[in-house]
């Protein structure tokens, strides 16, 4: 690999990182509410404990519990759904299979809350969201639909989708149960104690690592967490009883000064935020996280900067605990401040715990107050290469609103505000096509494509259009809701279906053919040739009377599959046209790569034949199409001069307002 190749790739890999927090930033800011209401609720809670109104206080602790549950299942849900925008997926279907695969491996790994059985695993509900995506993204199913004429053979493959899906997510559930079998015996097998200096950081780096991605530590290794209250407990009254030496880490160690402000220390990250941040919206974040930070509550900051999931943040939020152990390790071994001897609540605010855990004394603030010092220093280079913001004092007011309007938390804003009208849209397009199946009916029109040597000849292009339950005709539109959400082939097997239908009692000269538009997204499908000749049998009608049009600015990129499916088209007597030749930059090449039978040049061109130059360009095109040995069909000729033009340029076929506006079969004309 050269220089430049790494590079690139190292370029590639920060805006995949950029991209991936974002995405994981957004997810956090939409359940920062819960969170934030967690908290206060808890918050709350023990102050009403203290003044003794403990009825209310057990109806908060009821709140922030039922809050506390409900969390990782909320969590995955907004992830599903955010990440289902990232798909043509339906919200719902999404969600649903995310839920399940978030119940399969919650049940499999046994991370189900005591109170409500509710999963209770944050990182396990992000990777049910994730798995869901990548399975979604690779074995995509349409929303089902009870009234279409498919809804039967849709709903066998949803029923085989979904069960291949359950198999994967039980496979998934064993691989999680093995992978927690494995860090449990490992832990195990180490065996270190985590009272010592050495087990000691191994299990702060462990504390660190699960809460950097959403875990509570201290509920998964619970046990551990027990272990070291119960010894704490016991040394600190044999100590009083003056039968041992009290230990140096101990529960009260790691309350007091490893969990200032919230795991991470986030006191430090909050006063860093404070006095280094020259962006206004963190700071207002940091402002109104200060009553929760004080009272060792951190929801805020890691969810509002964020912290979990964010590879710059992680770091000093793992780093800063560690040296703060060090730190306030040493300082007691050494004999510069006295050893803790009380275990405080862990809601103590920092300063007062320090205070009270060396009982009494205020080596233990300012104890605390030089390690959170040393905690600012350590996440100032950190915050300010995240926030991207080494802004110079002569920073002028326009610069600062524009460095607001473009900060992280903004972009964060819109990315769920895009995500949100993307929704809509699509929320709006499943309701029109769902009116559209069942209320009123489409039907198809049918412009003729005249020969201009032979009045005789012609075909006809059929148009679908949708006429509502009030019989008013309405304009195409609802084209754009099936492209939307991706169901154009729905839509193509029912235009299909209606002009098949049509053409048993439809007029046609000898040659004549009816044109039938037809998406790329079809012709993709294994078996759209199958489909075809299938109907086509169905109802009789001859295949030479059918012409598929394909517009040439949906052309597909593999250029071997494409030829291939228009030869076994065409083998059965089928035309194909390009249609829109013209409109777009590729018109030419895909004249040379496809072997087309007819090539409809878009009206655009005829427009632009109000110049020497065009009218030049247009005799090109037209030559072109003849050197192709294709039929050229003039579209869009709406007056005799444009009529006699397109004459002169040697175009046989046309087809325009000039010679007959689209209309519905029963008022064609027999000719």
């Amino acid at each position: 690999m050269t220089l430049r190749d790494a590079f690139s790739y190292l370029s590639l890999w920060s805006q995949g990182s950029k991209l991936y927090l974002s995405d994981l930033a957004a997810i956090a800011l939409l359940l920062l509410p819960i969170t934030l209401a967690n908290s206060l609720a808890m918050l709350l809670g023990h102050g009403f404990n203290v003044i003794a109104w403990h009825e209310v206080s057990s109806l908060l602790f009821y709140i922030s519990d039922v809050l506390i549950n409900l969390y990782p299942t909320t969590f995955c849900i907004v992830a599903s759904y955010y990440l289902c925008q990232k798909t043509n997926a339906s919200s719902a279907i999404f969600i649903i299979y995310a839920l399940i695969l978030f119940y399969i491996l919650s049940i499999g790994s046994q991370d189900l809350s005591t109170s409500f059985t509710l999963p209770n695993n944050p990182l396990l509900a992000l990777l049910s969201a994730f798995f869901t995506y990548i399975y979604y993204s690779n074995f995509p199913i349409r929303l089902l639909e009870p009234n279409s004429f498919d809804f039967a053979s849709r709903l066998a493959k949803y029923i085989f989708h979904i069960f291949c899906f359950s198999i994967l997510a039980l496979v998934l559930s064993q691989l999680v149960i093995y992978i927690n079998q494995y860090v449990a015996d490992m832990i195990s097998t180490i065996g270190l104690d985590p009272l010592t200096f050495t087990g000691g950081l191994i299990y702060q780096t462990g504390l660190g690592i699960l809460g950097a991605v959403g875990i509570n530590g201290h509920n998964l290794l619970f046990t551990i967490k027990q272990r070291i209250y119960a010894e704490s407990v016991a040394n600190l009254t044999a100590w009083q009883a003056g039968e041992a030496s009290i230990n140096t880490i101990s529960q009260g160690f790691y309350d007091a000064f490893l969990s200032m402000g919230g795991s991470g220390n986030c006191i430090s990250l909050l006063l860093c935020v404070l006095c280094f941040s020259r962006i206004h919206n963190h700071k207002m974040l940091a402002v109104i996280a200060i009553p929760m930070v004080l009272f060792n509550i951190n929801e805020i900051l890691l969810f509002g900067l964020p912290i979990l999931f964010n590879p710059i943040m992680i770091i000093p939020f793992i780093l800063v605990p560690l040296v703060s152990f060090i730190v306030v390790y040493s300082a007691i071994t050494l004999g510069l401040v006295p050893p803790i001897i009380s275990i405080v609540n862990w809601m103590t605010p920092p300063i007062f715990s320090g205070y009270l855990a060396m009982g009494n004394q205020f080596d233990g603030a300012i104890l605390q107050l030089i390690v959170i010092a040393i905690g600012v220093l350590i996440y100032r280079p950190f915050y300010l290469a995240y926030a991207g913001k080494h802004l110079k004092s002569t920073t002028t007011p326009a610069a600062n609103y524009a460095e607001v309007e473009n900060s992280l938390f903004e972009h964060l804003l819109r990315c769920v505000r895009i995500s949100s009208a993307n929704s809509i849209k699509k929320s709006l397009a499943q309701k029109n096509i769902t009116t559209i199946l069942t209320r009123g009916k489409l039907v198809v029109f049918y412009q003729k494509i005249q020969s201009v040597e032979h009045g005789e000849h012609y075909n006809y292009e059929a148009l679908i259009r949708y006429i509502d339950d009030k019989g008013d005709l309405c304009p195409p539109h609802f084209i754009n809701d099936f492209q939307l959400l991706e169901s154009t082939q729905l839509l193509d097997k029912l235009v299909i279906e209606l002009v098949l239908a049509d053409m048993q009692t439809m007029h046609l000269p000898s040659g004549g053919r009816v044109s039938i538009n037809i998406s790329v997204a079809s012709v993709e499908q294994a078996d759209f040739v199958e489909h075809l000749l299938a109907r086509l049998a169905h109802y009789a009608i001859p295949a030479q009377r059918i012409d598929i049009e394909i517009t040439e600015e949906a052309m597909l990129n593999d250029k071997v599959y494409l030829t291939h499916v228009m030869a076994e088209i065409q083998a059965q007597g089928i035309t194909i046209s390009m249609d829109d030749f013209g409109s777009g930059y590729a018109s030419f090449p895909h004249l040379l790569q496809y072997p087309f039978n007819k090539v409809k040049i878009d009206r655009s061109l005829l427009v632009d034949a109000n110049t020497p130059k065009g009218k030049d360009i247009y005799r090109l095109v037209a030559q072109l199409g003849q050197i192709a040995h294709c039929k050229i069909v003039a579209e869009g000729v709406e007056t005799e001069q444009e009529y006699q033009f397109v004459k002169d340029c040697g175009v046989d076929l046309v087809q325009g307002y000039y010679l007959a506006k689209p209309q519905p079969l029963t008022q064609l004309t027999r000719q």
